[in-house]
């Protein structure tokens, strides 16, 4: 039967693979369609909403479940003074720099103005995707490495 750890660990792992598939969908095959005007305004809106709902939720979950991971399995000493717990703690700021990252790609994806085309949108939120793309792989990694 699973404990509560085994929960609370599986929702965590959940939420952190949804969020950065997520984003590597975003920069990989929604950009790139968008910047071709294969999207439309509406449906990169809806897209672009969708993933910021997830990315809340996962901001969310992922603070609370994993607060209560470090707690459980870490002491501050641990988390000082280990590998694995410089593991933890660069997975902190990487967890704390992607929502900061995919707020500036949202930012340029929500809201057009009428005189700037979605390939326009695409391609100023295209950058933000990127480097969010890359924390999202660095936090892949390092969780793997933990």
């Amino acid at each position: 039967m699973a404990t509560m750890l085994d929960v609370v660990m599986t929702t965590h792992t959940i939420f952190a693979a949804l969020w950065t598939g997520g984003t590597l969908l975003v920069a990989g095959a929604v950009l790139p369609a968008a910047r071709r005007e294969l999207l439309g305004e509406k449906a990169l809106a809806l897209i672009g909403r969708r993933f910021s709902y997830l990315t809340i939720a996962s901001v969310l979950l992922l603070l609370f479940t994993g607060g209560h991971l470090a707690g459980t399995l870490y002491t501050v000493e641990t988390l000082q003074s280990t590998g694995r717990g410089h593991l933890v703690l660069t997975m902190v700021g990487l967890w704390l720099l992607l929502p900061l990252v995919l707020y500036g790609g949202f930012r340029q994806l929500t809201g057009l103005p009428p005189e700037k085309s979605v390939a326009t949108a695409a391609s100023e939120a295209r950058p933000w995707f990127l480097i969010a793309s890359i924390i999202s792989i660095a936090l892949l990694i390092v969780a793997g490495l933990l």
